[in-house]
């Protein structure tokens, strides 16, 4: 009788430890977590203080590229993913915002959601066609190629727009190949700001 007794309160005793044990297999993970990684505006000295243009910002990116993975792009034209490495939102939201704080940083340009809504500001409407690594037959990245093409309207003028730079890969390291992108979005930023200045008057 004795025995029998004991047996209920023994399996409830145990109860918790198997249900933990049940679940631990769901509460951990052995993969690597995730590591997100920032792209930051394009800085310059302001411009002398002149009234500020208004300029609508639109971003969008090809088949492929709106994701918020860090991708390259291998010899035999597969696009792959560095393992666990994110941009902070997706491509064109990323972008987009790294963008308009640039221009905003020349002193003389003011960034609005929708050109269409404001009277008289100026459009920028780009396309992201490449960002990522480029990979050779062995996997390794030797550059990071970045290229933003779309239309521009300014001074009742409309006119294409190509961006496009190479930046090497010294180190098959991602913080190598995250500073590779980050230099070749500086280096078609500097030609944007080029492209206002010759053809807007900025």
């Amino acid at each position: 009788m004795k025995t029998r007794n004991l047996r209920p309160g023994l399996l409830l005793a145990a109860l918790p430890a198997l249900l933990l044990q049940a679940c631990s297999g769901i509460l951990t993970s052995e993969q690597p977590a995730r590591q997100y990684y920032l792209l930051v505006p394009y800085e310059t000295s302001p411009a002398a203080a002149e009234p500020m243009a208004q300029i609508g910002v639109s971003i969008t990116a090809v088949p492929g590229l709106d994701t918020d993975h860090i991708q390259t792009l291998g010899a035999d034209s597969r696009l792959n993913r560095y393992s666990n490495a994110r941009w902070p939102d997706h491509l064109p939201e990323v972008l987009t915002s790294v963008l308009r704080r640039s221009l905003e940083s020349s002193g003389n340009l003011d960034t609005v959601e929708s050109a269409a809504a404001t009277e008289g500001a100026w459009n920028l409407q780009l396309e992201v066609r490449q960002f990522y690594g480029r990979q050779d037959a062995a996997g390794d990245t030797r550059s990071v190629i970045v290229e933003l093409a779309g239309t521009l309207v300014c001074a009742d003028l409309r006119q294409p727009v190509r961006l496009q730079a190479s930046s090497p890969v010294g180190e098959q390291r991602l913080s190598v190949v995250v500073a590779a992108h980050q230099s070749g979005l500086d280096s078609v930023t500097r030609e944007l700001l080029d492209l206002l200045k010759r053809s807007c008057g900025t």
